[in-house]
């Protein structure tokens, strides 16, 4: 008998709670016109970092668009992370690096820093590269003044081991023109792009020399 009363109670109370909340949604309808309106936050210039369609260079400008050239320069000239794929493209004459540098530049670079690199890249070690403070270039000198940060994880997935932090400074002997580089084959140049090639690799942007500080 007590356990028929019990089922007949709990019976009730579940009809109850489906005729409350039949209600409640229907008062809360009634009362409001919901409409959801989305926005898209863009965290980033590039448009591979953000939703809509690419800026322009005019947008952009012309002095920001030559400072997103350099940190590309410097990320491919620091980055080290465990992947032999990676090592071999940016050491190789096709390269995004060299094709942004004259020869004897990447020359140098693959002499020097390419050598720590690989070297970490084999102790599976990761390191990160971030332009510091503003790009500028003196008065009277050829050379603009970039400051950097590294960031290195010498041990693979201990992160009880705080990164490495170094800081310097690279005097860059930069020519830089806006638009494509000159006598650039537009299909060459489409290819390129439609096979995900790296952007900055068509912009009329060299490395004539670099100065480590």
């Amino acid at each position: 008998m007590k356990k028929l009363l019990v089922f007949f109670v709990s019976l009730i109370l579940l009809v109850l709670t489906g005729v409350a909340i039949y209600f409640a949604g229907g008062i809360f309808d009634a009362g409001v016109n919901q409409r959801v309106y989305p926005f898209f936050f863009q965290p980033n210039n590039l448009s591979s970092q953000r939703p809509g369609a690419p800026q322009t260079p005019e947008y952009i400008g012309e002095s920001e668009f030559r400072d997103m050239l350099v940190r590309k320069y410097i990320t491919e000239y620091f980055f080290a992370s465990p992947d032999a794929e990676d090592i071999a493209k940016r050491t190789s004459s096709e390269g995004i690096l060299s094709k942004m540098s004259l020869p004897e530049v990447f020359e140098e670079w693959l002499n020097n820093e390419a050598v720590t690199i690989q070297k970490l890249a084999e102790d599976k070690s990761m390191r990160t590269v971030k332009v510091i403070d503003k790009i500028f270039q003196p008065n009277g000198s050829k050379y603009w003044v970039v400051n950097y940060e590294l960031k290195t994880w010498e041990k693979p997935n201990d992160f009880s081991v705080a990164p490495t932090i170094t800081r310097g400074t690279l005097y860059m002997d930069i020519s830089y023109e806006p638009g494509l580089r000159k006598n650039a084959d537009i299909e060459e140049i489409h290819n390129h792009l439609e096979e995900g090639g790296d952007p900055a690799r068509v912009f009329n942007f060299k490395v004539n020399r670099i100065i480590q500080g």
